[in-house]
């Protein structure tokens, strides 16, 4: 009989519900002379620009603080509550929202204080189209990225994902300039496909790959991973034995052309990982978290972990892509 402990977990976003104001227009303004210009909320729609960005910085900074504060209360709804979730999620995010509330574990809400920094706007008058925009949450710098579909659909939260510790993005274009998107392998190294397969294999465990060209693995996530690993062999010693498996999600990509011709790159991956006795072992006894979550004290024949990983990659135009943000979250657990 043995003990484990395990170092898996990872804390991601706090469903908090947003408050959303109403105002009520007085009778004495519905007179034949129209409304007035002074009636707070009634403004112009933006004005499309011909070329470059669409709209102005701070169009977009709008949308993006309205999106997150409704992303909030999407992630805020019940399991069941589908309909909610997809009203104001797509993508990544929304796959990210389907975790079921019992793997949740307390982070602060998306809506902060501080107004988010719109980084860059999708170029042209065609959909769909993007925002690209910054928050600091809790002392971790996000990215998130918005999409709209059509003139007639608002922009939805398709993806939120922490930076790494010492990570930067080199310049995107200006602003006003637009910014264009990335398909494929298209004047960069590899395509973020590529990238993501390459990375999950460097860290399986065991590895299926020793090295790579495509991705480098020495960022701050790689190395923690890595070290958790060790930790959990040594743990389980000859009674138990451990694999971590990942698989890139070939839907729901997207990268962004930065201004030296590299791109920045958001992709998702999922991760099994694997604990089992030995014939040495009768059982595994669980940490009492773990427990919890699987509805056993211990296992006989393995415990499956399964996790999904949101990532921001950097892929330059020439040499190795790096890591430059991972969220990670518990999407299952099963024992016998």
């Amino acid at each position: 009989m043995s003990e484990f402990a395990t170092n898996l977990t990872h804390p991601r976003m706090r469903r908090r519900t947003a408050l959303v104001a109403s105002a009520a227009l007085g009778l004495g303004l519905l007179s034949g002379c129209g409304l007035p210009e002074r009636v707070v909320g009634l403004h112009d729609a933006p004005v499309e620009q011909t070329s470059g960005a669409p709209y102005s910085e701070a169009a977009a900074a709008d949308i993006v603080a309205r999106g997150l504060a409704q992303a909030d209360r999407a992630f805020a709804s019940a399991d069941s509550n589908a309909k909610a979730r997809k009203a104001i999620l797509t993508g990544p995010a929304l796959r990210a929202a389907e975790v079921s509330n019992r793997f949740e574990q307390e982070q602060p809400t998306l809506t902060t204080r501080e107004a988010p920094q719109v980084l860059a706007i999708s170029a042209g008058r065609g959909w769909p189209r993007h925002i690209l925009a910054t928050t600091k949450i809790a002392s971790v710098q996000y990215l998130h990225v918005l999409l709209a579909d059509g003139p007639t659909t608002p922009y939805k939260l398709w993806v939120s994902a922490p930076m790494l510790p010492g990570t930067s993005l080199p310049a995107l274009p200006p602003i006003a300039d637009g910014v264009d998107l990335v398909e494929g392998k298209d004047g960069v190294a590899a395509s973020r496909q590529t990238v993501l397969t390459a990375y999950g294999r460097l860290l399986d465990v065991p590895t299926t790959l020793k090295s790579s060209k495509t991705v480098a693995d020495d960022d701050a996530y790689a190395v923690a991973l890595r070290e958790a690993s060790a930790a959990q062999k040594k743990a389980l010693g000859a009674l138990g034995t451990f694999t971590r498996e990942h698989h890139a999600v070939a839907e729901d990509t997207l990268a962004f052309r930065l201004a030296d011709g590299s791109a920045v790159a958001f992709g998702q991956m999922t991760r099994t990982d694997r604990l089992a006795p030995t014939a040495k072992a009768k059982r595994l006894d669980l940490p009492s978290d773990l427990a919890k979550l699987a509805d056993t004290k211990s296992v006989t024949e393995s415990l499956r972990l399964r996790w999904l990983m949101t990532t921001i990659m950097v892929i330059p135009t020439q040499g190795q892509a790096t890591i430059v943000g991972v969220g990670e979250q518990l999407r299952g657990i099963s024992g016998r």
